[in-house]
């Protein structure tokens, strides 16, 4: 059996600190999303808000399934009216996908919640705090963006 290293301990400390945090910060999100929607569906809604109108196959590689998995996706979420498919005027074989307005109103009403409890989160820190906070966010950013590029 390996032995724990003080470091993983207060990493898996940290992780258990901000998970309660996050939980207690949580705002509703509306019932039918939380019921109706999976994991795979809520991204395919940020990937379209953030990319515009895509393709199949395009977002069957952001999710990472076939064509048909996403196209199940694709039409589950359909059916809530959030999203919209449509033949490409310029390639009447290529069928794209965009976000409806219901669609855009529940990924700014989730995107809202996410900052408002954000907020919430952060609002308990001093000035010194949140700025040591800044700091090492900051750096963390910067390593991730070495240890990917």
């Amino acid at each position: 059996m390996s032995e724990v290293s003080p470091r993983q301990v207060t990493l898996q400390a940290v992780i258990g600190a901000l998970g309660n945090l996050l939980d207690k910060g949580a705002t509703d999100v509306p019932d039918w999303v939380a019921q109706e929607l999976t994991f795979s569906q809520m991204r395919l809604l940020f990937l379209l808000s953030k990319n515009g109108p895509s393709s199949m196959s395009r977002i069957a590689d952001w999710i990472g399934v076939g064509l048909p998995a996403a196209s199940g996706i694709v039409e589950r979420v359909e059916r809530h009216g959030l999203v919209a498919r449509q033949h490409r005027l310029d390639d009447r074989r290529v069928v794209e996908c965009s976000l409806t307005d219901e669609g855009r109103r529940l990924i700014d009403e989730v995107s809202g919640m996410r900052l408002e409890m954000m907020r919430q989160v952060l609002g308990v820190l001093t000035d010194e705090e949140l700025s040591d906070m800044a700091r090492l966010v900051t750096a963390m950013v910067e390593r991730m963006r070495t240890m990917s590029g």
